[in-house]
Protein backbone atom coordinates (compact mmCIF):
# COMPACT_ATOMS: atom_id res chain seq x y z
CA UNK A 1 0.00 0.00 0.00
CA UNK A 2 2.80 2.42 0.93
CA UNK A 3 4.65 1.62 -2.29
CA UNK A 4 1.55 2.23 -4.37
CA UNK A 5 1.07 5.61 -2.71
CA UNK A 6 4.72 6.47 -3.36
CA UNK A 7 4.35 5.59 -7.06
CA UNK A 8 1.09 7.54 -7.30
CA UNK A 9 2.46 10.64 -5.55
CA UNK A 10 5.64 10.64 -7.66
CA UNK A 11 3.76 10.35 -10.94
CA UNK A 12 1.15 12.91 -9.86
CA UNK A 13 3.73 15.52 -8.81
CA UNK A 14 5.72 14.86 -11.97
CA UNK A 15 2.72 15.58 -14.18
CA UNK A 16 1.94 18.74 -12.19
CA UNK A 17 5.53 19.88 -12.67
CA UNK A 18 5.49 19.14 -16.41
CA UNK A 19 2.11 20.87 -16.74
CA UNK A 20 3.58 24.11 -15.40
CA UNK A 21 6.83 23.72 -17.32
CA UNK A 22 4.73 23.64 -20.47
CA UNK A 23 2.89 26.79 -19.38
CA UNK A 24 6.22 28.56 -18.77
CA UNK A 25 7.52 27.51 -22.18
CA UNK A 26 4.38 28.77 -23.91
CA UNK A 27 4.62 32.02 -21.97
CA UNK A 28 8.12 32.66 -23.29
CA UNK A 29 7.03 31.70 -26.79
CA UNK A 30 3.95 33.95 -26.83
CA UNK A 31 5.52 36.87 -24.95
CA UNK A 32 3.89 40.30 -25.17
CA UNK A 33 6.14 43.05 -26.57
CA UNK A 34 3.70 45.95 -27.00
CA UNK A 35 5.04 49.35 -25.96
CA UNK A 36 3.70 52.79 -25.16
CA UNK A 37 5.32 56.00 -26.45
CA UNK A 38 4.12 58.17 -23.57
CA UNK A 39 6.60 59.60 -21.07
CA UNK A 40 4.98 59.59 -17.61
CA UNK A 41 6.87 61.05 -14.66
CA UNK A 42 8.89 58.28 -12.99
CA UNK A 43 10.23 58.11 -9.44
CA UNK A 44 13.18 55.75 -9.15
CA UNK A 45 13.41 54.51 -5.57
CA UNK A 46 16.32 52.72 -3.94
CA UNK A 47 16.36 51.57 -0.32
CA UNK A 48 19.99 51.84 0.80
CA UNK A 49 21.79 50.74 3.94
CA UNK A 50 25.60 50.81 4.00
CA UNK A 51 25.98 50.83 0.23
CA UNK A 52 29.08 53.01 -0.15
CA UNK A 53 30.63 50.37 -2.41
CA UNK A 54 27.71 50.42 -4.84
CA UNK A 55 25.66 53.62 -4.71
CA UNK A 56 27.99 55.82 -6.82
CA UNK A 57 27.98 53.30 -9.67
CA UNK A 58 24.19 53.10 -9.66
CA UNK A 59 23.64 56.87 -9.42
CA UNK A 60 26.04 57.45 -12.31
CA UNK A 61 24.01 55.05 -14.45
CA UNK A 62 20.73 56.65 -13.37
CA UNK A 63 21.93 60.16 -14.23
CA UNK A 64 22.91 59.06 -17.73
CA UNK A 65 19.54 57.74 -18.85
CA UNK A 66 17.94 58.25 -22.25
CA UNK A 67 14.69 59.23 -20.51
CA UNK A 68 13.94 63.00 -20.42
CA UNK A 69 15.75 64.47 -17.42
CA UNK A 70 12.73 66.52 -16.33
CA UNK A 71 10.50 63.43 -16.36
CA UNK A 72 12.10 61.44 -13.57
CA UNK A 73 13.64 61.82 -10.17
CA UNK A 74 15.65 59.55 -7.88
CA UNK A 75 14.87 58.94 -4.21
CA UNK A 76 17.50 57.27 -2.06
CA UNK A 77 15.87 56.03 1.14
CA UNK A 78 18.77 55.95 3.59
CA UNK A 79 17.89 53.24 6.08
CA UNK A 80 20.30 54.00 8.90
CA UNK A 81 23.58 53.73 7.02
CA UNK A 82 26.70 53.94 9.17
CA UNK A 83 29.24 54.14 6.32
CA UNK A 84 29.80 56.75 3.61
CA UNK A 85 26.53 56.19 1.74
CA UNK A 86 24.93 59.49 2.78
CA UNK A 87 28.04 61.50 1.94
CA UNK A 88 28.21 60.02 -1.56
CA UNK A 89 24.52 60.67 -2.26
CA UNK A 90 24.88 64.28 -1.08
CA UNK A 91 27.80 64.79 -3.44
CA UNK A 92 25.70 63.57 -6.36
CA UNK A 93 22.71 65.69 -5.32
CA UNK A 94 24.87 68.84 -5.49
CA UNK A 95 25.47 68.15 -9.16
CA UNK A 96 22.04 66.78 -10.12
CA UNK A 97 18.91 68.36 -8.69
CA UNK A 98 16.66 65.36 -9.39
CA UNK A 99 18.18 63.34 -6.52
CA UNK A 100 16.41 63.30 -3.16
CA UNK A 101 17.93 61.85 -0.01
CA UNK A 102 15.35 60.58 2.46
CA UNK A 103 16.24 59.81 6.06
CA UNK A 104 14.16 56.76 6.95
CA UNK A 105 12.71 56.66 10.46
CA UNK A 106 11.28 53.91 12.64
CA UNK A 107 13.57 51.12 11.51
CA UNK A 108 13.84 49.73 15.03
CA UNK A 109 10.05 49.45 15.39
CA UNK A 110 9.22 47.35 12.33
CA UNK A 111 9.55 43.71 11.31
CA UNK A 112 10.50 44.53 7.73
CA UNK A 113 12.91 47.50 7.50
CA UNK A 114 13.02 47.46 3.70
CA UNK A 115 9.24 47.75 3.34
CA UNK A 116 9.36 50.57 5.88
CA UNK A 117 12.01 52.40 3.85
CA UNK A 118 10.19 51.90 0.56
CA UNK A 119 6.85 52.99 2.02
CA UNK A 120 8.29 56.29 3.25
CA UNK A 121 9.99 56.92 -0.11
CA UNK A 122 6.85 56.12 -2.10
CA UNK A 123 4.83 58.43 0.15
CA UNK A 124 6.93 61.46 -0.85
CA UNK A 125 7.38 60.39 -4.48
CA UNK A 126 6.01 62.51 -7.32
CA UNK A 127 6.04 59.88 -10.01
CA UNK A 128 3.02 58.33 -11.68
CA UNK A 129 5.29 55.30 -12.04
CA UNK A 130 7.36 53.88 -9.17
CA UNK A 131 10.49 52.14 -10.48
CA UNK A 132 12.66 50.13 -8.11
CA UNK A 133 16.00 48.40 -8.10
CA UNK A 134 18.61 47.53 -5.47
CA UNK A 135 21.67 49.60 -4.67
CA UNK A 136 24.03 46.82 -5.76
CA UNK A 137 22.44 46.54 -9.19
CA UNK A 138 23.55 48.10 -12.47
CA UNK A 139 21.07 49.40 -15.04
CA UNK A 140 21.55 50.26 -18.68
CA UNK A 141 21.16 53.63 -20.38
CA UNK A 142 17.62 52.87 -21.57
CA UNK A 143 16.37 51.21 -18.38
CA UNK A 144 13.85 53.87 -17.30
CA UNK A 145 12.63 54.41 -20.84
CA UNK A 146 12.14 50.72 -21.59
CA UNK A 147 10.39 49.94 -18.29
CA UNK A 148 8.08 53.00 -18.55
CA UNK A 149 7.19 52.01 -22.12
CA UNK A 150 5.63 48.77 -20.84
CA UNK A 151 2.81 50.60 -19.05
CA UNK A 152 0.52 50.72 -22.08
CA UNK A 153 -2.23 48.82 -20.28
CA UNK A 154 -0.58 47.52 -17.10
CA UNK A 155 -0.41 48.30 -13.39
CA UNK A 156 2.80 46.44 -12.60
CA UNK A 157 5.83 45.52 -14.71
CA UNK A 158 8.29 42.82 -13.74
CA UNK A 159 11.79 43.19 -15.16
CA UNK A 160 14.56 40.68 -15.78
CA UNK A 161 17.77 40.57 -13.76
CA UNK A 162 20.78 38.29 -13.53
CA UNK A 163 24.19 38.25 -11.88
CA UNK A 164 27.06 39.87 -13.73
CA UNK A 165 29.89 37.46 -14.55
CA UNK A 166 32.53 39.04 -16.77
CA UNK A 167 34.33 35.75 -17.40
CA UNK A 168 32.26 32.59 -17.00
CA UNK A 169 35.21 30.21 -17.30
CA UNK A 170 37.26 31.90 -14.57
CA UNK A 171 34.37 32.56 -12.19
CA UNK A 172 34.17 30.79 -8.85
CA UNK A 173 32.05 27.66 -8.69
CA UNK A 174 29.46 29.17 -6.32
CA UNK A 175 29.02 32.17 -8.63
CA UNK A 176 28.43 29.87 -11.59
CA UNK A 177 25.86 27.94 -9.59
CA UNK A 178 24.16 31.17 -8.48
CA UNK A 179 24.10 32.52 -12.04
CA UNK A 180 22.66 29.33 -13.51
CA UNK A 181 20.10 28.95 -10.75
CA UNK A 182 19.10 32.62 -11.06
CA UNK A 183 18.47 32.26 -14.79
CA UNK A 184 16.43 29.08 -14.36
CA UNK A 185 14.19 30.77 -11.79
CA UNK A 186 13.75 33.92 -13.88
CA UNK A 187 12.91 32.01 -17.06
CA UNK A 188 10.16 30.23 -15.15
CA UNK A 189 8.93 33.49 -13.59
CA UNK A 190 8.91 35.28 -16.96
CA UNK A 191 7.05 32.46 -18.68
CA UNK A 192 4.54 32.26 -15.85
CA UNK A 193 3.78 36.00 -15.84
CA UNK A 194 3.51 36.06 -19.62
CA UNK A 195 0.94 33.25 -19.32
CA UNK A 196 -1.07 35.06 -16.67
CA UNK A 197 0.35 33.04 -13.77
CA UNK A 198 1.75 35.62 -11.35
CA UNK A 199 4.10 33.42 -9.36
CA UNK A 200 7.39 35.18 -8.70
CA UNK A 201 9.44 38.33 -9.27
CA UNK A 202 12.40 40.24 -7.88
CA UNK A 203 12.71 43.69 -6.32
CA UNK A 204 15.92 44.11 -8.30
CA UNK A 205 13.80 45.22 -11.26
CA UNK A 206 10.14 46.05 -10.71
CA UNK A 207 7.78 48.95 -11.43
CA UNK A 208 4.18 49.82 -10.66
CA UNK A 209 1.74 52.70 -10.80
CA UNK A 210 1.66 54.67 -7.58
CA UNK A 211 -2.14 54.82 -7.62
CA UNK A 212 -2.27 51.03 -7.89
CA UNK A 213 0.12 50.68 -4.94
CA UNK A 214 -2.14 52.94 -2.88
CA UNK A 215 -5.25 51.07 -3.99
CA UNK A 216 -3.95 47.72 -2.67
CA UNK A 217 -3.04 49.39 0.64
CA UNK A 218 0.71 49.46 0.01
CA UNK A 219 2.59 47.02 2.20
CA UNK A 220 0.11 47.17 5.08
CA UNK A 221 -1.29 43.67 4.54
CA UNK A 222 2.18 42.11 4.32
CA UNK A 223 4.10 44.22 6.84
CA UNK A 224 4.13 41.31 9.26
CA UNK A 225 6.33 39.36 6.81
CA UNK A 226 10.04 40.02 7.18
CA UNK A 227 10.65 40.05 3.41
CA UNK A 228 8.56 39.93 0.24
CA UNK A 229 8.39 43.58 -0.77
CA UNK A 230 8.31 42.22 -4.32
CA UNK A 231 6.65 38.79 -4.71
CA UNK A 232 4.11 39.28 -1.91
CA UNK A 233 3.22 42.74 -3.20
CA UNK A 234 2.68 41.21 -6.61
CA UNK A 235 0.20 38.80 -5.02
CA UNK A 236 -1.74 41.76 -3.62
CA UNK A 237 -1.89 43.25 -7.12
CA UNK A 238 -3.05 39.89 -8.49
CA UNK A 239 -5.78 39.52 -5.86
CA UNK A 240 -7.02 43.00 -6.74
CA UNK A 241 -7.26 41.89 -10.41
CA UNK A 242 -4.64 44.35 -11.59
CA UNK A 243 -2.75 43.84 -14.83
CA UNK A 244 0.80 42.55 -14.48
CA UNK A 245 3.24 42.05 -17.34
CA UNK A 246 6.84 41.00 -17.84
CA UNK A 247 9.27 43.21 -19.75
CA UNK A 248 11.04 41.29 -22.51
CA UNK A 249 12.83 44.40 -23.78
CA UNK A 250 16.55 43.70 -23.42
CA UNK A 251 17.18 47.39 -22.62
CA UNK A 252 15.21 46.90 -19.40
CA UNK A 253 17.39 44.07 -18.09
CA UNK A 254 19.38 44.63 -14.90
CA UNK A 255 22.64 43.20 -13.59
CA UNK A 256 23.27 42.47 -9.91
CA UNK A 257 26.57 41.77 -8.22
CA UNK A 258 27.41 38.07 -7.83
CA UNK A 259 27.45 36.43 -4.44
CA UNK A 260 30.57 36.50 -2.26
CA UNK A 261 30.54 32.94 -0.87
CA UNK A 262 28.31 29.92 -0.32
CA UNK A 263 27.13 31.17 3.09
CA UNK A 264 25.85 34.42 1.59
CA UNK A 265 24.26 32.49 -1.28
CA UNK A 266 22.32 30.19 1.04
CA UNK A 267 21.29 33.18 3.17
CA UNK A 268 19.94 35.03 0.14
CA UNK A 269 18.04 32.03 -1.22
CA UNK A 270 16.69 31.24 2.26
CA UNK A 271 15.36 34.78 2.50
CA UNK A 272 13.54 34.28 -0.78
CA UNK A 273 12.29 30.87 0.31
CA UNK A 274 10.91 32.33 3.55
CA UNK A 275 8.17 33.91 1.44
CA UNK A 276 7.07 30.59 0.00
CA UNK A 277 5.24 29.36 3.08
CA UNK A 278 2.90 32.34 2.81
CA UNK A 279 1.92 31.52 -0.76
CA UNK A 280 -0.63 28.96 0.42
CA UNK A 281 -2.64 32.00 1.56
CA UNK A 282 -1.53 34.59 -1.00
CA UNK A 283 -1.46 32.38 -4.11
CA UNK A 284 -2.43 28.72 -3.55
CA UNK A 285 -1.67 27.79 -7.17
CA UNK A 286 1.91 28.99 -6.78
CA UNK A 287 2.16 26.91 -3.61
CA UNK A 288 1.01 23.83 -5.56
CA UNK A 289 3.73 24.42 -8.16
CA UNK A 290 6.39 24.88 -5.46
CA UNK A 291 5.26 21.68 -3.79
CA UNK A 292 5.61 19.80 -7.08
CA UNK A 293 9.16 21.14 -7.50
CA UNK A 294 10.09 20.06 -3.98
CA UNK A 295 8.78 16.52 -4.29
CA UNK A 296 9.84 15.88 -7.87
CA UNK A 297 13.38 16.62 -6.72
CA UNK A 298 13.35 13.83 -4.14
CA UNK A 299 10.75 11.17 -4.88
CA UNK A 300 12.37 9.87 -8.11
CA UNK A 301 15.63 9.44 -6.16
CA UNK A 302 13.78 7.37 -3.56
CA UNK A 303 12.33 5.26 -6.37
CA UNK A 304 15.83 4.39 -7.57
CA UNK A 305 16.14 2.12 -4.52
CA UNK A 306 12.71 0.51 -4.99
CA UNK A 307 11.65 0.58 -8.64
CA UNK A 308 14.73 1.87 -10.44
CA UNK A 309 13.20 1.66 -13.93
CA UNK A 310 10.47 4.16 -13.01
CA UNK A 311 12.92 6.38 -11.13
CA UNK A 312 15.36 6.48 -14.06
CA UNK A 313 12.54 7.10 -16.53
CA UNK A 314 11.17 10.09 -14.63
CA UNK A 315 14.62 11.59 -14.07
CA UNK A 316 15.59 11.25 -17.74
CA UNK A 317 12.31 12.76 -18.95
CA UNK A 318 12.70 15.62 -16.49
CA UNK A 319 16.26 16.31 -17.71
CA UNK A 320 15.19 16.34 -21.37
CA UNK A 321 12.23 18.67 -20.81
CA UNK A 322 14.17 21.04 -18.55
CA UNK A 323 16.99 21.31 -21.07
CA UNK A 324 14.52 22.11 -23.84
CA UNK A 325 12.95 24.82 -21.69
CA UNK A 326 16.27 26.28 -20.52
CA UNK A 327 17.71 26.27 -24.04
CA UNK A 328 14.74 28.30 -25.26
CA UNK A 329 15.05 30.63 -22.27
CA UNK A 330 18.69 31.27 -23.14
CA UNK A 331 17.62 32.18 -26.68
CA UNK A 332 14.85 34.54 -25.54
CA UNK A 333 17.09 36.43 -23.11
CA UNK A 334 20.25 36.36 -25.23
CA UNK A 335 22.41 34.32 -22.88
CA UNK A 336 25.33 32.17 -23.96
CA UNK A 337 23.97 28.63 -24.42
CA UNK A 338 27.38 27.17 -23.65
CA UNK A 339 26.51 27.77 -20.00
CA UNK A 340 24.00 24.92 -20.33
CA UNK A 341 26.98 22.62 -19.91
CA UNK A 342 26.68 23.47 -16.20
CA UNK A 343 23.22 21.88 -16.04
CA UNK A 344 24.39 18.40 -14.86
CA UNK A 345 26.18 19.98 -11.88
CA UNK A 346 23.16 22.12 -11.00
CA UNK A 347 20.85 19.11 -11.37
CA UNK A 348 22.92 16.85 -9.11
CA UNK A 349 23.32 19.47 -6.36
CA UNK A 350 19.71 20.64 -6.44
CA UNK A 351 18.36 18.17 -3.81
CA UNK A 352 20.95 19.28 -1.22
CA UNK A 353 20.48 22.94 -2.08
CA UNK A 354 16.67 22.77 -1.85
CA UNK A 355 16.76 20.99 1.50
CA UNK A 356 19.15 23.59 2.93
CA UNK A 357 17.24 26.70 1.82
CA UNK A 358 13.86 25.16 2.68
CA UNK A 359 14.94 24.54 6.27
CA UNK A 360 16.71 27.89 6.65
CA UNK A 361 13.87 29.79 5.01
CA UNK A 362 11.24 28.08 7.09
CA UNK A 363 13.12 29.01 10.26
CA UNK A 364 13.96 32.55 9.02
CA UNK A 365 17.70 31.85 9.22
CA UNK A 366 19.14 34.49 6.91
CA UNK A 367 20.62 37.98 6.72
CA UNK A 368 19.93 40.86 4.33
CA UNK A 369 23.40 41.56 3.00
CA UNK A 370 25.38 39.79 0.31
Amino acid sequence: MILKLLYAFTIAFFFVYIFYLRIFFNGLKDRNINFSHSKPFVSVIIAARNEEQNIARLLTALENQSYPFDQYNIIIANDGSTDGTVSIVKQFSKKWNNIKLLKVTGRENVISPKKNALSQAIEISEGEIILLTDADCLVGKHWIESMAACFKDSDMIIGFSRTQLKDWRRSKFIRKFEHFDFLAMFYAAAGAISSGKYFSCSGQNIAYKKEAFIKVGGFKKINHLISGDDVNLMQLFRRNKMKIKFSFNDHSYVYTRPIVNIGKFLSQRSRWTSNMKWQILLNPEFFVYLTSVFFITFLPIVLLFIFWQLGIGILLLRVILELIFLKYGYEVFGEDKKKLMFYPVWFLLQPFYIIAVALMGGLNIFSWKK
